[in-house]
């Protein structure tokens, strides 16, 4: 098993519905508790999509952090900002090491490769006193999966690099790069991990086509950041206009 920064704690479930719905039930004393199962029958993403996965094939499982650094609420997006630059993190530097740019982070949840989703997190805070007290991290991996429908526009790591994957070493490398990640945010803070999210943004500084649901259109835009409250920057008409997750839908060129 690879070291950790921190000690954790780990469940493993031989079968379960979804590992943050586990995770919501759990009480634990350690910082990170990690919940593990090959088999998640009924995974729920962002907006309570569902998250189909394969038996045995996959990753899916669940962090429980109690932040060692007090993190308001406002600053929920951060946490998201660190686990999706930890996979990203990952895949690039072990198995995409001659075509990084193959691999992008996908605001504000989703690692896409080749223009596919391959990957999805789901953060549910615990908000008392505006300060977050408790971060479930759900993670989703398409890992060794081959069979996916055409309507998900999703892949896996093995379609993408054509090698089969060890899912348990992928599984403690995601979780010590996570960790390592939230320790760059405890030091450096939070503009040094803003960076590399940034520079690894799909789409970014790309002509783009959007649905706003607000106004029942679609418009040409380009994005350009994401504000300190985790809101996308979109340039349009040479104006700037922020938007919510639920605002706003990417639409496949």
């Amino acid at each position: 098993m690879k070291k950790f920064i921190w000690p954790i704690n780990l469940i493993v479930l031989e079968k379960i519905n979804s590992t943050n719905q586990y995770a919501r039930k759990y009480i634990s004393e350690y910082n990170w508790t990690v919940i593990w199962t090959m088999n998640q029958t009924q995974g729920i993403g962002m907006d309570q999509k569902l998250w189909y996965t394969e038996k045995k094939k996959n990753l899916t499982f669940s962090i429980i952090l109690k932040p060692i650094k007090i993190l308001y609420a406002k600053k929920k997006h951060i946490i998201n900002i660190i686990t999706s630059n930890a996979i990203h993190k990952i895949l690039s530097k072990y198995y995409n090491q001659k075509n990084k740019e193959k691999i992008w982070i996908k605001w504000p949840n989703d690692i896409i490769a080749n223009n596919k989703k391959i990957g999805g997190i789901l953060i549910e805070n615990s908000i008392f006193s505006q300060k977050i007290h408790t971060i479930i991290i759900g993670i989703g991996l398409n890992v060794n999966q081959e069979q996916f429908s055409k309507n998900w526009n999703a892949s896996s790591l093995k379609k993408i690099f054509d090698l089969n994957f060890d899912l348990d070493s992928l599984f403690y490398t995601i979780i010590y790069y996570i960790q390592k990640e939230y320790l760059f945010f405890t030091i450096l803070g939070e503009k040094f991990i803003r960076k590399y999210y940034l520079t690894h943004l799909y789409l970014k500084d790309q002509i783009s086509i959007f649905y706003i649901y607000k106004t029942n259109n679609y418009i040409l835009g380009i994005i350009r950041s994401i504000t300190d409250q985790g809101f996308l920057i979109i340039e349009f008409n040479k104006k700037f206009y922020f938007f919510d997750h639920k605002e706003i839908k990417f639409i496949p060129s």
